[in-house]
């Protein structure tokens, strides 16, 4: 059996990252993994107050390439607590694989 070597396109792959169509499918799985977090922060709350959770998802610029990312985001003063304790949005983060 002979080597097969395997070249890879550099410009197809940039394109590819920086693809609106990867970018709305980044979108919609990080959608459903803030649905699922915010539902379970609204479950049981071991605070007081709402934990605000955002999606944030665009296609910008890192370096000279165009890259599409989507970022989940829990706002509120004891998050950091809450997520050491809960681990809501790593629970939440099996959502993505099915949304």
């Amino acid at each position: 059996m002979g080597l097969v070597r395997y070249k890879p396109n550099r410009r197809g792959i940039q394109d590819l990252l920086g693809a609106d169509w990867v970018r709305a499918n980044l979108h919609r799985r990080a959608d459903a993994v803030a649905a699922v977090a915010e539902v379970s922060y609204r479950a049981n709350p071991p605070h007081e107050g709402q934990v605000e959770v955002t999606v944030d998802s665009a296609a910008g610029e890192t370096g000279a390439r165009l890259r599409s990312r989507a970022a989940v985001v829990a706002r509120h003063p004891g998050v950091v607590h809450i997520e050491a304790d809960r681990r809501v949005l790593g629970s939440a983060l099996d959502a993505a694989r099915y949304g």
